[in-house]
């Protein structure tokens, strides 16, 4: 297991429900790579202004994550993240040791 930075940003007109739907979906797939939620630390920052237009879009939902995962899972979350059409833009990254 490795710590990884995973950073999510939504479409910023999503409904609440919608919003809380599609983060579950993700805290899910994060979960069952890293076998444990208790790991799995959130922080929402928000709404932000983008550096540059996403598909039309000039701000976004950020959403920033804190996870121990197994690095063999890693090309799994990020297409099960690529194919969630409210999400715009995601990065996973190591950190350092």
């Amino acid at each position: 297991m490795r710590d990884y930075e995973v950073t999510v940003i939504l479409k910023p007109d999503l409904e609440d429900e919608t919003r809380k739907e599609i983060l579950g979906r993700v805290e899910g797939w994060l979960a069952q790579d890293s076998g444990d939620e208790a790991e799995l630390k959130a922080n929402h920052w928000g709404l932000k202004i983008l550096a540059y237009p996403i598909k039309k879009y000039t701000e976004g939902y950020y959403v920033y994550y804190e996870v121990s995962l197994n690095p063999a899972g890693i090309s799994e979350i990020e297409r099960n993240i690529t194919y969630v059409d409210e999400i715009l833009r995601h990065l996973v990254v190591r950190k350092d040791d």
